[in-house]
């Protein structure tokens, strides 16, 4: 899955995934991946294959649930294409077929919406390994928003724009929003957004939260989404969080350790070690300086008893 790349028509975008969770993300864009250019045919993935693709790690007939309702999920979609002269709403798949027997899947493109994924104009493309490790649907769905935008570094969000596009539940509320939707997304796509800076706009009567601006460092336009390595793409990760003067301490460390793949009890017992060992050093510090004031004081004792003399 290290090399494996994601790009469709930015339509795609357009259409939020609701109920979708992270892992029905994976799979749904998993199968993406392997449909790109091959019209309206039928594909065939075994479960190996999505499992790998996904970075699926369930086992037994959860799989087949989890590519059950990932399909549910996606018959349920307002996928619609308009030409300026009429609308129509169709699904996006006309073949999904689970196999037990055989462990495969069997996938075909409705015709009217294979554009999405082939002789593409525009697109959006990005790393499915790099989708696949974020865990919020908020962050997995972001990330691709701002994909679409790799190399301009900024995007814009109205307030209804982002409810929409990333679902979020109509009741939630500004606070809301910062502390279910926002955090996740700025801690999880700094590693991968050098610079990342998510601000408010407001305005109106009473200062109303107008939208959301998101900006970063605009990727060249050469760039790849090729693994350079693991070394290499843990220390950039690493550099990108270390650099982001929006993160808090807490967050840097909950991401950093993260990226490193240790559990938050092993983070948690670092930073308390690192504190722990801070404050043995400030009282060392301390008590070589009491030592030293005693010595100087000694000194000083001896030498006023020799002008005594």
């Amino acid at each position: 899955m290290t090399n494996e790349i994601v790009k469709y028509e930015n339509r795609l975008n357009e259409i939020p995934l609701r109920k979708f969770n992270p892992r029905e993300m994976d799979l749904f864009f998993s199968i993406a991946s392997r449909i790109r250019d091959k019209g309206s045919r039928k594909v065939i993935l075994s479960f190996e294959q999505l499992k790998e693709l996904s970075n699926y790690q369930q086992h037994g007939e959860q799989f087949v649930q989890d590519l059950n309702r990932t399909y549910s999920k996606l018959l349920q979609l307002n996928a619609i294409a308009d030409d300026g002269h009429s609308i129509k709403a169709f699904v996006l798949f006309t073949t999904y077929e689970i196999n037990r027997d055989t462990k495969q899947v069997t996938i075909a493109v409705n015709p009217d919406f294979q554009g999405i994924f082939n002789e593409l104009t525009t697109w959006t493309r990005f790393s499915l390994s790099q989708f696949a490790n974020l865990r919020s649907s908020y962050a997995k769905t972001m990330f691709r928003l701002l994909k679409q935008h790799r190399t301009i570094g900024t995007r814009y969000f109205t307030i209804e724009e982002f409810r929409r596009l990333l679902a979020v539940p109509a009741s939630y509320r500004p606070t809301n929003i910062d502390k279910t939707v926002l955090t996740p997304i700025r801690e999880e796509l700094s590693p991968v957004f050098k610079g990342l800076v998510v601000s408010k706009k407001k305005g109106g009567r009473g200062n109303k939260l107008m939208g959301y601006k998101f900006n970063w460092k605009p990727e060249p336009k050469n760039a790849d989404d090729f693994s350079k390595g693991r070394f290499w793409d843990q220390q950039n990760a690493i550099n990108n969080v270390l650099h982001n003067a929006n993160l808090t301490d807490e967050e840097r460390t909950r991401q950093i350790n993260r990226i490193k793949g240790l559990p938050l009890e092993t983070a948690i017992n670092s930073n308390e070690s690192k504190t722990d060992e801070a404050l043995r050093k400030q009282t060392n510090q301390k008590k070589m300086k009491q030592t030293a004031l005693c010595d100087e004081d000694k000194r000083a004792i001896l030498t006023a008893l020799k002008n005594d003399q």
